[in-house]
Order: structure tokens, then C-alpha cells, then sequence
């Protein structure tokens, strides 16, 4: 799947990097967002997240060797 958008980009570069324990994290940093009255940044946040589980789930399996 493409990276279309700049959430898809921000979420395949944060998963390259970090992994899927980066999508927890953008949960949870998204959490402290709302939680600060940061409405906006925690939307972003979750955007990106949602375009990770994307992004992972639709990724191809590796083969085992």
C-alpha cells in the first residue's frame, strides 16, 4: 500500500524506524493530547496511528528462512 498522504508517510517512516510498538505509543501520546485540551494534536495523532494499523496490516508477511 502507497504512503498517500502525510499521515501515511509520518506513520511508514515512524514504523520503519520504531516498529509496531509505535502505534501504542501514538495512542497514547494522543491520550496525553486530549487530556491536555489539545483537541487538534490529538486528532493528528490518531490519524497517524489509524495510518499505521493500516499500513501494518496490509504489509506483506516476510517469509521465515
Amino acid at each position: 500500500m502507497p504512503a498517500k498522504n502525510i499521515a501515511d508517510r509520518l506513520a511508514c517512516a515512524m514504523l520503519a524506524h520504531n516498529g509496531l510498538p509505535v502505534i501504542w505509543d501514538l495512542h497514547l501520546s494522543a491520550a496525553a493530547a486530549k487530556d491536555a485540551g489539545k483537541l487538534e494534536i490529538a486528532a493528528s495523532l490518531i490519524e497517524i496511528a489509524e495510518a499505521a494499523e493500516r499500513l501494518w496490516t496490509a504489509r506483506e508477511p516476510t517469509k521465515a528462512t
